[in-house]
């Protein structure tokens, strides 16, 4: 056998396979039904959607027979396979391994057994043709077994006298499960009937639900996402004891250990059979219902609280602006160096202030408009002692920052929260130890995306890397397409929400960058971000040596300036004063509107804050005064509430985040095109 193995192409498969099939063996030896995991074995490595096992003599039954065994990845699949499969039309003839519309077929050698593969990769039909004979000789001796064991322990139950015509045309096709158990004197009652739903929802193949226990299915325990099921697997018992009415939500423990919230009814049957008077169950999954519940009701709750917390940072932010406003005014008259180093701790206090409202509009994901240029080094450099601590002492973190990367034009707040997303991920991977590696480079990519996630054509340019690299198990090569769609995880689902990956793959994408898996293998797995490189700004100590020159627009500027909180309003007066600016200022928009109804009266630039009281916000009032004459417009906020626009691609007009600094409103006016002369001292 192992010669013939050796002499395979298809080595890549084999010794995977060959160490599920042992550990099956083994299973096999121990008495355990191996039928279902057999199934699952060949999924996986065949990489199909569902794989069903059934005797070739049974292929002519309208629903699927009970012999059969059936597992797929996706419940509703299991409703339609069988009308499928039930058509192919060679069961007379001794066919081989072949594809046939959907499916690959192995009839099984010198057996009464007939596997279908649906939707399997591209090289599983060739794997069978070269490695039928060898794969038969390893698992059909057990297959065969458990077929006929499963059939002589079929002769002694009451399946045929339960599954009737009543049933085929009902029951068998509802897409609500329903089990009939016995209700025995004393002991659990046990399946005596399973319908195809019940297979669909539970994942079990009906083998191994007839005359189990429905304890298999209903057992105590918590629901996933913490949702409550109102009810317990004992109440449900003992209203099948006292013949009692039953009509509430279950949690049903799936064959993959996965949980479903069911709502059962309970009814009780006349008929009576060998073992006890019999009862039925009828369950609808409404787990998908409960999760749009609760999803509705946490957005509920999140919009709530971005509400607050958007009017308090507008507010807070107001506050901040008046504070780094007169205190880079009065840096500006200053020269003496003592009171120079009291102002600066001053700026630095105003800036944690600013970085703190950050943080909540982030938190609430109510910020707009919020791409900055950034260094990325900073941002990991910032994060490290936070990233060390999240980590186990037996993982250590590595940083190899590349120096003098240049800028690029992200949220700083998603980009950190993109990091510690991909780092915690990496750390999981690791069973608790191993090493991760944060890389900075800058490189230049054209053509096809790197990486094994999909290959799009990319926009030829200049692009700054971040690559989060760990020493874990890597990533199954069946699942590295979904990895990045909302929802999709492996882990448990009360240890994720499957959200991590597709918030990072979206932010980057709104940042105008790329997101790849660059290699997962044994040895570990790395993604790398790219971002486009951001437009030259200056350095901070440029800004700070260049700190009381004061450049002037070159021509004369009359500039409306309208904001309703008069101290920043104040602020700004005076920095644009400073600027060789004509000022006219209001703090309340409606006065605005109504002075300049009929005409501008020279103004050329409007900069106005974007939420104010008086039925009118900065954008309507631009868009208004806009239309009269040619007009630059500066919008400026600390928090852009729901005016209609969602994205820097719908705003018409140049948006500039409070608080903000002398020289960040000077480089905002220069993108709307205003000239202004060199700096002077």
């Amino acid at each position: 056998m192992f010669n013939e193995f050796s002499q395979t192409d298809f080595n890549s498969i084999w010794p995977r396979l060959l160490a599920e099939l042992g550990k099956l063996q083994a299973s096999f030896i121990n008495g355990e039904d191996i039928l279902l995991p057999l199934c699952r074995i060949l999924a996986d490595v065949s990489q199909s959607q569902a794989v069903l096992i059934v005797p070739k003599d049974c292929l002519d039954f309208e629903d699927m027979p009970a012999s059969s065994t059936c597992w797929c990845r996706d419940p509703v699949r299991y409703l339609t396979l069988w009308k499928e499969a039930k058509d192919w039309p060679f069961a007379s003839q001794n066919s081989i391994v072949h594809r046939w519309q959907s499916f690959i077929v192995w009839p099984a050698k010198d057996v009464n057994i007939q596997i279908f593969f649906h939707s399997s990769s591209e090289h599983w039909l060739s794997f069978l043709i070269d490695s039928s004979d060898l794969l038969s000789d390893i698992i059909m001796g057990m297959l065969v077994q458990q077929t006929v064991d499963w059939q002589e322990r079929a002769k002694s139950r009451v399946v045929q006298s339960i599954d009737s015509e009543m049933f085929q045309s009902i029951v068998s096709n509802s897409e609500d499960l329903i089990l009939v158990a016995n209700r025995p004197t004393f002991g659990v009652p046990s399946i005596m009937y399973a319908n195809a739903a019940a297979t669909s929802i539970s994942h079990y193949p009906r083998t191994q639900l007839i005359g189990k226990p429905i304890t298999l299915l209903f057992k105590e325990q918590k629901f996933r996402d913490d949702m409550s099921a109102g009810y317990r697997e004992s109440e449900l018992l003992e209203a099948i004891s006292t013949r009692s009415e039953f009509d509430g939500e279950l949690i049903c423990t799936k064959a993959d250990k996965d949980t479903a919230l069911l709502h059962m009814h309970l009814v009780a049957l006349e008929e009576r059979s060998e073992q006890g008077s019999l009862v039925a169950l009828v369950g609808r999954d409404i787990t998908e219902q409960k999760q749009l519940q609760q999803m509705m009701a946490r957005t509920q709750k999140m919009q709530a609280m971005g509400q607050l917390v958007g009017g308090i940072a507008h507010d807070f932010n107001n506050i901040l602006g008046v504070l780094k406003g007169n205190l880079e005014l009065m840096s500006l008259k200053n020269s003496e160096e003592k009171v120079s180093r009291y102002l600066a701790t001053a700026f630095k206090a105003c800036q944690r202030g600013t970085d703190l409202t950050r943080r909540l509009l982030q938190f609430s994901r109510q910020e707009q408009f919020s791409a900055h240029p950034c260094d990325v080094n900073d941002v990991i450099e910032g994060l490290e002692e936070l990233l060390g601590k999240s980590l186990t002492t037996q993982i250590e973190l590595l940083t190899e920052i590349k120096p003098n990367l240049g800028n690029v034009c992200v949220d700083r707040g998603d980009l950190e929260d993109a990091l510690i997303n991909l780092v915690l991920n990496a750390k999981d991977s690791m069973s608790g130890e191993g090493q991760i590696t944060i890389r900075t480079d800058r490189t230049y990519l054209c053509g096809l995306l790197p990486g094994i996630t999909g290959r799009p054509q990319v926009e030829p340019g200049e692009y700054i890397t971040i690559s989060v690299i760990d020493s874990g198990c890597g990533i199954a090569s069946g699942i590295l397409e979904k990895i990045f769609e909302p929802f999709f995880t492996t882990k448990d689902k009360s240890k994720g929400t499957g959200l991590g990956l597709s918030m990072v793959y979206g932010f980057v994408k709104r940042s105008k960058g790329y997101m790849s898996v660059i290699r997962s293998d044994l040895k570990g797995t790395e993604f790398r971000l790219w971002f486009p490189v951001a437009k030259e700004r200056l350095s901070e100590e440029q800004l700070s040596d260049e700190r009381g020159r004061m450049p002037r627009v070159a021509k004369k500027l009359k500039v409306l300036i309208v904001d309703d909180e008069v101290e920043l309003l104040t602020v700004l007066t005076d920095y644009c004063e400073l600027l060789g600016m004509e000022v006219e200022a209001y703090s309340d928009p409606v006065t605005v509107r109504e002075k300049y109804k009929e005409r501008l009266n020279g103004i050329e630039l409007l900069i106005t804050d974007v939420l104010m009281p008086g039925g009118i916000n900065g954008y309507e009032l631009a868009k208004e005064l806009s239309s009269k004459a040619p007009l630059s417009v500066l919008l400026i906020s600390g928090f852009i509430g729901d005016i209609g626009i969602t994205n820097n691609e719908q705003m018409p007009y140049k948006v500039l985040h409070k608080p903000f600094e002398l020289d960040e409103l000077v480089e905002a006016l220069e993108q709307l095109g205003i000239r202004f002369s060199p700096r002077e001292i």
